[in-house]
């Protein structure tokens, strides 16, 4: 039988547990009688040249000893090993603490202070744009609250659509992983098509247009779900009476007139860098859409106000041209002979234009409507003539402006100081409005935007650039002017002749 040293002295200590010591010398020589020894490569070795000695077992007790003792030393290190660990995890949970809390600190800093100093701000990594960068600060989105109460968030994503819209492949998988629809919008007045903006980024251009437009902003807003809509207005109302005994009442009637909305399509085009990269979609987003909502503004405050009914007005009448319109219309005051421009307009003229607004349209939303310079260079200053302001309250003080206390908005489409003129066409006779618009008009909105790009119209191609083309559906209708005898929830002041 063949065997290796290391199965020789495995079989031998079993003999010698098995027999002792004292019959262990028989039992060895008669076991390697048949046994011949191998090396590892399977040569036979003399017997004599191999040391075979063997130990014999230790006690059961002596063994449990040094099986306890392994045990204690074994429970010992793991012990230290426990300390060790306990000691690494309560300096970790120190230093995610710190981490945290300087994480926390960082973005409450973010959100308190918004102002970039330099190009390159890294956003905050999430779901929505991960490692996106924003260049400067933003300049239109920043100014409205938006759904998500992230401005920048909302920029990146018109950023991500319009790109899509461009073609751009990755923001076309990013827009269609999110359900955000980039799809063309063709009808038969608008054979070009364009992209319809979805309906979460109308209500961001929505609030771009009533910051930057007046008119939105304080018109009575319909929404039209149809390219026309018919509104009843009440033209006359019940009137009650005394009656003696046993005798009929005289019977009145309630009538209604109509006031029709049709929307018409206006159509703004502006030009954008054609350098578009990952790095500037949240810049690209917040340049279309403040670009494309500044134009659509001024064009409804234009129409809204200066309308005079042609087609560079889209047919619509606007106010001061609307209030005109009426002959003797008792809602206009006249300022004097002789006072046929705006240095020559008293605080008198402003109290007699106030008392002209009858008292149902004195409401909490009743305002004066003026070009920013009519109001530093005529209404300011024939106030501060007036006195009871400190020179340190009139250089210090910064304030929402008002007049008598009525709140001031600042249209930059009606005249200016230098403009107005009561010898001039219209509409420059007219530089101050009063009262409450929403009682006097209604602004229809359509609210199907349609958004194009095209790298070849206007120039674009040799110039690097990309044409930007919108257009929306909007109508307006002053239809409460005023009457011969009675005012209207608007009134206006009008400069009189020259001497």
């Amino acid at each position: 039988m063949k065997k290796t040293i290391s199965e020789i002295q495995k079989d031998l200590q079993g003999l010698l547990n098995e027999v002792g010591e004292d019959d262990f010398a028989r039992t060895k020589a008669l076991y390697l009688k048949d046994v011949q020894i191998m090396d590892a490569e399977g040569n036979p070795i003399d017997p004599d040249s191999v040391d075979l000695s063997i130990e014999i077992a230790p006690a059961k007790e002596d063994k449990m000893e040094e099986d306890n003792e392994d045990e204690k030393a074994m429970a010992d290190e793991e012990a230290e090993d426990k300390a060790e660990e306990d000691e690494e995890a309560e300096k970790s949970a120190d230093i995610n603490a710190a981490v945290n809390k300087a994480v926390a600190k960082a973005l409450a800093n973010k959100n308190k202070n918004n102002t970039v100093k330099g190009k390159g701000f890294d956003m905050r990594i999430d779901n929505e744009r991960e490692g996106m960068v924003r260049w400067g600060s933003l300049k239109h989105m920043s100014q409205i609250k938006v759904a998500s109460g992230d401005p920048e968030l909302e920029a990146y994503k018109f950023g991500r659509w319009a790109a899509a819209c461009m073609g751009h492949k990755k923001s076309m998988d990013w827009c269609a992983d999110r359900g955000i629809e980039t799809k063309a919008h063709l009808e038969s007045v608008n054979s070009a098509g364009g992209f319809l903006v979805p309906e979460q980024f109308s209500d961001t251009l929505i609030s771009l247009r009533e910051e930057y437009g007046v008119l939105r902003r304080n018109a009575k807003i319909e929404p039209m779900t149809s390219d026309t809509k018919r509104i009843p207005k009440r033209s006359a109302t019940l009137t009650a009476s005394f009656v003696g005994e046993a005798t009929a009442g005289s019977e009145t009637t309630q009538t209604f007139q109509q006031v029709n909305l049709v929307a018409k399509k206006l159509m703004v085009l502006t030009t954008i860098s054609n350098e578009l990269n990952e790095d500037s979609l949240i810049n690209l987003g917040d340049s279309v859409a403040g670009e494309v909502a500044y134009s659509f503004a001024l064009k409804e405050d234009e129409c809204g106000f200066l309308g005079d009914g042609s087609s560079t007005f889209g047919n619509i009448v606007g106010i001061i041209n609307g209030i005109n319109n009426v002959s003797s219309n008792a809602g206009i005051f006249t300022t004097a002979t002789g006072t046929d421009d705006t240095t020559e307009i008293g605080i008198g003229d402003l109290h007699s234009l106030m008392a002209l607004l009858p008292a149902y349209a004195d409401t909490p939303r009743a305002k004066f409507y003026m070009h920013k310079s009519i109001f530093h260079g005529v209404a300011e200053k024939l106030v501060t003539a007036a006195g009871g302001s400190t020179r340190g309250e009139l250089l210090n003080e910064k304030y929402s402006p008002n007049l008598f206390g009525y709140p001031v908005e600042f249209t930059q489409v009606m005249p200016t100081f230098a403009t107005a003129d009561g010898d001039s066409a219209m509409p420059l006779k007219y530089p101050i409005i009063f009262g409450d618009m929403a009682l006097a008009t209604c602004f229809g909105d359509r609210r199907s935007n349609t958004i194009s790009f095209s790298d070849s119209a206007l120039n674009a191609f040799e110039q690097d650039e990309i044409v930007v083309r919108g257009t929306e559906r909007f109508d307006f209708n002053l239809h409460s002017p005023g009457t011969s005898s009675e005012a209207g929830p608007l009134v206006a002041m009008k400069l009189g002749p020259a001497s």
